[in-house]
């Protein structure tokens, strides 16, 4: 399993592409408390690395990457840097960059900043079941502090089977295309098995911090000016309303809209998301 060590922080990651001569770099970011298995145990990466040389990193307070001692670095200005050393560690000039909820959010976040001009090192960006802004709810502050407290606590005081037993009983809307599956049970087991590998103190500590910022930076988006590909899915209702962002002001802008699933969309369709991503990414893998 490849590493890499940027400050304290030593990253895992997890690479894979069939093919001497790619058709250049797809670099995933996941979502909150899940790892590299999102995009690999749902067969996203083993179908894209037949293209591309693709890269799946385990953000800093998930899966197998740890961080010693302080500064954590879990605000969206250090994991945007965290994308750029990897990218350096690789000597990876210029690639396609795709997020997943809170890594849709890093990945935006990203754009923003290295996504025009001089500073330009995306070929395209895939926005999937996320949101420009960073806040874990909508609700006024106070609400909010609270719903982030709550779910702080419920990773440090329960274990990853009892959360996904009370996902069971009150799946909320994240987790509601999962209920909805003609086969909940596997969608959960699924889920678990994504979720087993993190450790659960991290996450905690990552939720207190990452979700501070109720902006949707609408100037910043019209600033990007590579390809990009926004995913919403008719059973995940508050990012499809927050998507709304990414697809009124991006320039250069394409929507891809799933009737059938949830939030987690590679898991719950990967036929369907993976023919959306791959067709796109074929449009736009020689910019």
């Amino acid at each position: 399993m490849p590493y890499f060590q940027h400050h304290n922080v030593n990253f895992h990651y997890v690479e894979e592409c069939s093919q001497e001569k790619s058709k250049g770099t797809v670099i995933a970011l996941h979502g909150l408390a899940q790892n590299t298995h999102y995009w690999t145990d749902t067969g996203i990466t083993e179908s894209l690395a037949k293209d591309y040389h693709v890269v799946c990193l385990d953000m800093r307070g998930h899966g197998l990457t740890t961080v010693d001692g302080e500064p954590k670095g879990y605000d969206v200005e250090v994991l945007i840097e965290d994308v750029n050393a990897l990218a350096n560690h690789l000597d990876i000039d210029r690639f396609h960059l795709m997020g997943h909820s809170t890594g849709g959010m890093v990945a935006a976040r990203y754009a923003m900043h290295y996504g025009q001009g001089a500073n330009q090192r995306l070929r395209s960006l895939l926005l999937c079941n996320t949101s420009a802004s960073i806040m874990f709810s909508k609700m006024p502050k106070f609400a909010n502090e609270a719903a982030i407290k709550a779910m702080a606590y419920s990773f440090e005081h329960f274990s990853w089977q009892q959360i996904i037993q009370g996902l069971k009983l009150q799946p909320g809307p994240l987790f509601k295309g999962l209920a909805n599956h003609k086969d909940p049970k596997a969608m959960f087991d699924a889920a678990y098995e994504m979720m087993k590998h993190g450790d659960q103190n991290s996450i905690a500590d990552f939720v207190r911090v990452f979700y501070n910022d109720p902006d949707h930076h609408e100037s910043a988006l019209r600033t990007i000016e590579c390809p990009t590909l926004v995913v919403t899915a008719e059973l995940d209702p508050i990012f499809t309303k927050t998507s709304e962002y990414f697809i009124n002001n991006i320039p250069n802008v394409e929507h891809a809209h799933a009737k059938h699933i949830g939030h987690m969309t590679a898991l719950e369709d990967p036929i369907w998301f993976n023919s959306v991503i791959s067709k796109f990414l074929r449009q736009h893998h020689d910019k």
